[in-house]
């Protein structure tokens, strides 16, 4: 080993030192950048040097740049930011349904009180003209109010629908975004150098998706992520992304994957994020109420029909229903009866208060006042504490998802100082880091130095 071989070292040796520092600075430089993971050099042996009976170490090089990452704590954050992506997508819904089915003077429920007490007013003066138009006037408002409660509940529907279509073309930019980083980390990595700013820009990408849509994902061994839905379906595979799109039935929006020379549906179950949550309040949670809202609305016709049809009017007429109901529009007979339901009555002395046509006769209005209280839906609630069993359901749910949001955000936070305190970048260390690598490059600078004032002494011994 002669001096050319230590002048050889010092060169490497100020080399790695300088890729140090630089790889140092990059990670001062960005720790505000969100995503970046903190960088640094691995460090190989140059092969020693088998010189007269000993192996001569001959220094060090960079031999790559690896990135600071945790893959098991990843993938909990994928998994938790999906759980927050449902919850939170549902927290704006829950609340317009909350107020819809609230429990003020004016809501559902007050009209079906009020609807009931003027019977109780008719059965005092049962052959009052103002007593009866009270009691025409109120079935009046209240069929209004069973159809504007139908009527914003699909509105609301359809709303979720647009949200869900409309969030579309940014997830799909996403999926072709994480298909051409795929191909880029696959180019530069078959050359042995680690992409480390792609596959940042590509996890920052996984998770935004994982908030919206519940993903799946898996390294292949050239260093793309293939990406799927909950079911397997694919999005990303290699440098190819899969669309999604929305297809209108007569449910509503239907969510499909393009595959290119086929379609496959999605249901809820394949999904995760925001996406699950709203699916599962368009396609379960506002189906349920609509169904309660019905059932609500065919009992009170049906109880209120067949004490009416008993009963006897001013104008001796008998036989007659006071609501009308459409024919039902789904499997069971409650179906659409909300949106349906009418006053036939256009002359409040067709009203039935008495069981006959005589003067004074009352006990007909009396059944129909009692009928407010009874426990006539489903044989356990009354028509009050029906609607108020389904404002504490939405009351309930909305309050469930406010909790699960917070701890779900506090479980993110926590998780997220985790991962940073991992992978992120630490300017106390980094600046330790620094004038440990200044001392070594300036060594290496003194080596070289030194090495060459002995090649100059040799030089003039041979002159």
């Amino acid at each position: 080993m002669g001096l050319s071989d230590v002048l050889n070292m010092g060169k490497t040796s100020l080399a790695t030192h300088q890729t140090l520092m630089e790889v140092t600075g990059n990670n001062i430089a960005n720790v505000n950048s969100e995503g970046y993971s903190r960088q640094s050099v691995e460090l190989g042996t140059v092969p020693a040097l088998n010189f007269r009976g000993f192996q001569i170490g001959r220094g060090v090089t960079a031999s790559n740049i690896l990135r600071a990452q945790d893959t098991f704590l990843n993938r909990q954050i994928l998994d938790k930011n999906s759980a927050l992506g449902e919850q939170a997508a549902q927290t704006t819904p829950l609340a317009e349904l909350e107020t819809l089915f609230n429990l003020d003077e004016d809501n559902l429920s007050a009209r079906i009180d009020r609807f009931f007490d003027s019977w109780e007013q008719l059965s005092v003066t049962p052959d009052g003209s103002v007593e009866r138009d009270s009691v025409l006037q109120n079935a009046t408002l209240l069929g209004d109010a069973f159809h504007a409660m139908s009527n914003d509940l699909g509105k609301l529907s359809q709303q979720l629908d647009s949200t869900l279509a409309d969030s579309l073309s940014g997830i799909n930019q996403k999926l072709r975004q994480v298909a051409d980083l795929n191909q880029r980390v696959a180019t530069v990595e078959a050359s042995g150098v680690n992409a480390n700013a792609d596959r940042d820009s590509r996890d920052a990408l996984l998770e935004e998706l994982s908030y919206s849509l519940g993903i799946k994902s898996y390294e292949n061994k050239d260093g793309s992520i293939d990406v799927q839905l909950q079911s397997g379906l694919p999005l990303v595979s290699g440098n190819q992304a899969f669309a999604l799109e929305t297809v209108d039935s007569a449910s509503g929006a239907v969510l499909q994957v393009n595959l290119g020379t086929s379609s496959r549906p999605v249901d809820a179950n394949s999904l995760g994020g925001e996406f699950k949550g709203l699916t599962t309040l368009r396609d379960e949670f506002i189906p349920q109420l609509m169904d309660n809202l019905d059932q609500l609305a065919y009992s009170l016709a049906t109880e209120v029909n067949g004490l009416h049809s008993a009963g006897t009017g001013l104008d001796g007429s008998t036989g007659q229903a006071f609501f009308s109901l459409a024919p039902s529009s789904g499997d069971n007979p409650w179906s659409g009866a909300a949106a349906s339901i009418e006053t036939v009555l256009t002359d409040s002395r067709q009203i039935a208060a008495g069981q006959s046509a005589a003067t004074g006769d009352n006990r007909n209005a009396l059944l129909m006042a009692a009928l407010k209280d009874a426990k006539v839906v489903g044989g356990v609630h009354s028509f009050g504490t029906y609607y108020a069993s389904i404002a504490s359901d939405v009351g309930l749910e909305s309050a469930q998802n406010q909790l699960s949001v917070s701890g779900l955000e506090d479980t993110m936070l926590q998780m997220e100082n985790l991962r940073d305190g991992k992978t992120g970048v630490s300017l106390e260390e980094e600046m330790i880091n620094l004038i440990q690598y200044q001392r070594g490059f300036e060594a290496s600078a003194k080596l070289l130095t030194t090495v060459d004032e002995m090649m100059d002494t040799v030089l003039s011994i041979k002159r």
